[in-house]
């Protein structure tokens, strides 16, 4: 219950960080003025309250966070600040630092899908019966929830270009606007690190330590000489691979796949389907 507070938190403060600004530099409200910041952060408090109040209507939310539309809907409106702060207006004006609050909004903007993903993998990890349990040794597809490393890595690069951005233009150079990003390589680690290798077939999909991958998402397993490869015809999930040698029962994990997903040969073809 906490983390879906905390989700719906973040999504009331990214529309707040994203809209707040805009209506300022729009001239629309002459009471948010971009001179009047106590008045521009109340707005914001009560449009981030608001936005996390009708979050909770949402009941699968999320799943609705962690898809591929929202992960753009939450990054795009933010980086359209960068533009417009190089084309007009003037470094260090009023106009400039509200904009630059526009632009941080990629923060929470990123934490929307990236949260939603970890919050989804965590329930149906929760709710899995599982069939078969292995361990299988490092390789470099192993242990990772790719959506929240995708998201991770778009984070990466937003922040590269924010900090970069703000280092020239806001007063007082780099070291004014670093504390703003303090903890985030602590992120990027609890993301990035391989955690494990315990690979458990499931009635809701494949769990790869904590990362579970369902099984609509999966087109169907191939066994090649070395290794057992995982296909997905969509271009934002890469095939994910085991080495067979390094897979402490391998009949049991085939045994498991085979349940719920085709063996494919090698140019795709249905050799066997699905058992269950």
């Amino acid at each position: 219950m906490r983390e879906r507070r905390a989700l719906e938190a973040l999504i009331g403060t990214y529309v707040a960080t994203v809209a707040t600004p805009a209506l300022a530099l729009s001239g629309r409200s002459p009471a948010l003025s971009v001179t009047r910041i106590p008045a521009l952060a109340a707005a914001g408090a009560v449009v981030a309250v608001v936005v996390a109040v009708a979050a909770r209507r949402i009941d699968d939310i999320a799943g609705a966070a962690a898809t591929l539309p929202v992960a753009v809907a939450s990054v795009v409106p933010a980086l359209a600040y960068l533009p417009y702060m190089v084309l007009a207006t003037t470094p260090g004006s009023a106009a400039a630092r509200v904009a630059a609050v526009g632009l941080l909004a990629v923060l929470p903007g990123i934490g929307v899908p990236v949260g939603g993903a970890v919050l989804r993998s965590r329930r149906v990890r929760e709710a899995a019966t599982e069939v078969a349990v292995v361990t299988v040794g490092g390789t470099d597809d192993e242990g990772r929830d790719w959506p929240v490393l995708a998201g991770g890595a778009v984070l990466a690069g937003s922040l590269v270009a924010v900090a970069a951005f703000l280092a020239v233009t806001v007063d007082g150079g780099f070291e004014a606007v670093w504390p703003a990003f303090g903890g985030v390589s602590t992120t990027f680690l609890l993301l990035f690190g391989d955690d494990g290798s315990e690979v458990a077939v499931t009635d809701e999909g494949l769990r790869v330590d904590r990362a579970v991958t369902g099984w609509d998402d999966l087109d169907g397993y191939r066994v090649t000489d070395e290794r057992i490869e995982l296909v997905r015809s969509r271009w934002y999930l890469p095939a994910r691979t085991f080495e067979r040698e390094r897979i402490s029962d391998e009949d049991a994990l085939l045994e498991g796949l085979g349940e719920f997903l085709p063996r494919l040969d090698r140019h795709g073809r249905v050799e066997a389907g699905p058992t269950r």
